[in-house]
C-alpha cells in the first residue's frame, strides 16, 4: 500500500504537466500522504492507517477527475483502491470509500449542475438525477462484492490456521496429502462461491440496464447505459477467464473419447458472432482429417480451441477484406496435431516470445484479459502436448499444437 499510494500521488504530479494543476497535485495528493503515514507512525499497532487508506483512494479518484476536467474513466481509480484493500482481507474497510465516492459524486454532479465555476465532475453538459442513481447503485455494488470476498478470504485463511492446527499430529506424508486434499477442496468451494458472488450481481446489473434501455430514448442516458455494459461484459469475462485457470491448475486429466468434428461445429456456432473492434464478421472455417478414436479431456481441448479461435477474431487485420480462422485438425494413433491458422494482424518477433505470459496483449488496443494464450500453454503443458507458432505482421498468424492419444 506503501508503494501504491506514493505512486497515485507521482501520477498526480505528471498530470499536472499536462494540465497545469499543480495546487491539486501537490496540495491534495501531499496532505493525504501526510495523513496515511502520520497515522500509522503515531498508531504502530492500530489499524486506523488502513481506513485512512481507504478514504485516500477515493480522493485520489476525485483528484484525479478534477485534474483531467472530468474525464469519465478516471472514476474507475475508486474501483481500483477497492480490489486492493481486498489485501487486508477486512470488509469494513469497503465502507470509508464507498461513502466518499458517493458524496463526492452527489455534491460536484450538483455543483456543476447550477454552473459553479472551476467544478470538473464529467466532461458531459451535466449528469442527470437517474444516471446518478443508477452509477452509484452500481459503484455501490462494486463495492460489496469487493467487501465481500476479502471476507470471504479472511474466513479461508482461518479454516487454514485450523486445519493447521488439526493435523499437526499426524506424521509428514499425512500431513501433506490431507493438506493438499483439503486445500483443493476449499479452494474449489471458493472458487465457486466467488464466482457466483461476482457474476450473479453482474447479471443483475445487466439486466436492470437492459430494462432500463427500453424505457428511454435520451441519447445522453443510452450513451452512459453503453458504457456501464461494456465495462460489465469486461469483468465478467475476466472472471470467467480466471475461473478456467484456477480449474485447469488444479483438476485431473480426465480421459474421454474426442468427436472434433461435433466439438468444432459448438466452437464455431458460439463464436461465429463475437465481435471485435471494427464488428466485421469472421468466416471460421475447419477440417478433420483421419478420423480415429482420440482419448483426451474434452474440457481442456474445448477451452484451448475456443481461446485460440477467439483471439483469432479479436486480432483480425481491419484492412483484410475477407478475415478468416482455419482450423485443421489431423489425427493418427499416436497424437492430434492442430492448426488454428488466421490472416489477422499478426504478431512480430519479439512478440512471440511474450505471447505466453500471463496478462499479455498483443495490441492495447484490443479488449480482452491476457489470460487467454497463457492457459493455452497451461493446457497444453498439463495434456503433456506441444504448441508452436508462426507469425508475421500483417499477413497473419498460426498456432500449431500437438497433443497425444490417451488411448
Amino acid at each position: 500500500m506503501n508503494y501504491f499510494l506514493s505512486g497515485f500521488f507521482i501520477c498526480g504530479l505528471l498530470l499536472a504537466f499536462f494540465y497545469d494543476t499543480w495546487s491539486v497535485a501537490i496540495g491534495v495528493g501531499g496532505l493525504s500522504l501526510v495523513a496515511y503515514y502520520s497515522v500509522k507512525s503515531i498508531l504502530p499497532d492500530s489499524n486506523l492507517y488502513q481506513y485512512v487508506a481507504s478514504l485516500i483512494l477515493g480522493i485520489f479518484m476525485a483528484q484525479y477527475i478534477y485534474q483531467m476536467h472530468g474525464l469519465f474513466e478516471m472514476h474507475f481509480i475508486a474501483f481500483v483502491g477497492s480490489a486492493m484493500l481486498i489485501t487486508y482481507q477486512n470488509w469494513k474497510l469497503q465502507i470509508p470509500i464507498t461513502l466518499l465516492v458517493i458524496l463526492h459524486h452527489a455534491l460536484f454532479a450538483y455543483l456543476q449542475f447550477v454552473r459553479v465555476d472551476g467544478i470538473y465532475f464529467t466532461q458531459l453538459d451535466y449528469m442527470s438525477l437517474s444516471t446518478f442513481g443508477i452509477h452509484a447503485l452500481l459503484a455501490a455494488s462494486i463495492f460489496f462484492i469487493s467487501g465481500l470476498w476479502a471476507y470471504q478470504f479472511k474466513k479461508f485463511s482461518e479454516k487454514n490456521i485450523e486445519q493447521t492446527y488439526r493435523i499437526a499430529s499426524l506424521n509428514e506424508a499425512e500431513v501433506q496429502k490431507e493438506a493438499l486434499l483439503h486445500a483443493n477442496h476449499e479452494l474449489d468451494k471458493f472458487v465457486y462461491s466467488v464466482s457466483h458472488d461476482l457474476r450473479a450481481p453482474l447479471s443483475s446489473m445487466k439486466g436492470v440496464i437492459e430494462i432500463s434501455e427500453e424505457e428511454t430514448k435520451d441519447e445522453l442516458l443510452l450513451k452512459n447505459f453503453s458504457l456501464l455494459k461494456g465495462s460489465i461484459k469486461k469483468l465478467d469475462d475476466f472472471i470467467q477467464d480466471i475461473l478456467q485457470y484456477s480449474r485447469n491448475s488444479r483438476m485431473e486429466v480426465k480421459k474421454q473419447s474426442i468427436d472434433f468434428a461435433e466439438m468444432l461445429e459448438d466452437i464455431t456456432n458460439n463464436l461465429k458472432h463475437m465481435s471485435s473492434n471494427n464488428e466485421r464478421p469472421v468466416e471460421i472455417l475447419y477440417s478433420v482429417s483421419n478420423q480415429k478414436l482420440f482419448v483426451s479431456d474434452k474440457s481442456r481441448l474445448n477451452v484451448l480451441l475456443s481461446n485460440l479461435v477467439s483471439n483469432a477474431i479479436r486480432y483480425q487485420n481491419p484492412v483484410v477484406q475477407n478475415p478468416y480462422v482455419d482450423i485443421q485438425v489431423n489425427m493418427t494413433d499416436i497424437e492430434t496435431g492442430i492448426v488454428v491458422k488466421d490472416n489477422g494482424i499478426g504478431i512480430s518477433a519479439e512478440n512471440q516470445k511474450k505471447i505466453f505470459e500471463m496478462f499479455y496483449r498483443v495490441s492495447e488496443n484490443i479488449v480482452g484479459s491476457g489470460l487467454g494464450l497463457y492457459l493455452v500453454k497451461e493446457i497444453v503443458d498439463k495434456l503433456d502436448g506441444k504448441i508452436e507458432v508462426e507469425s508475421e505482421p500483417g499477413k497473419g498468424t498460426a498456432f500449431m499444437v500437438c497433443i497425444p492419444n490417451g488411448n
